[in-house]
């Protein structure tokens, strides 16, 4: 799973995440999600959308059984670190000496 399809996952299991005019909603700002990823979740049977009330003009998305063990196992996998570099970074340049005169 990648980590786009992981986070949406994670969003959606706190209901943060509505479908309205086609396009996904968040309550936070910080977090995006595609249509395209919410289509490949649904296709993999993970999250399931239902219609809201007509005056919300939208649909929850909710996580399926097999998506809330997907869920569940993601706790116990590793989570991939930071970028690293294979080498240490160069020391900086030395000033030039000046000569007095």
């Amino acid at each position: 799973m990648s980590p786009a399809q992981e986070a949406t996952l994670r969003a959606v299991a706190r209901g943060e995440v509505t479908i309205a005019d086609g396009k996904p909603r968040l309550r936070r700002d910080d977090l995006r999600v595609t249509i395209s990823t919410v289509r490949a979740l649904e296709g993999r049977g993970l999250l399931a959308r239902e219609d809201t009330p007509l005056w919300f003009h939208d649909e929850r998305v909710h996580l399926t059984e097999a998506g809330r063990r997907d869920l569940a196992a993601s706790f116990a996998r590793p989570r991939p670190t930071g970028l690293t570099t294979s080498s240490p970074a160069p020391p900086p340049p030395k000033a030039a000496a000046s000569r007095a005169r």
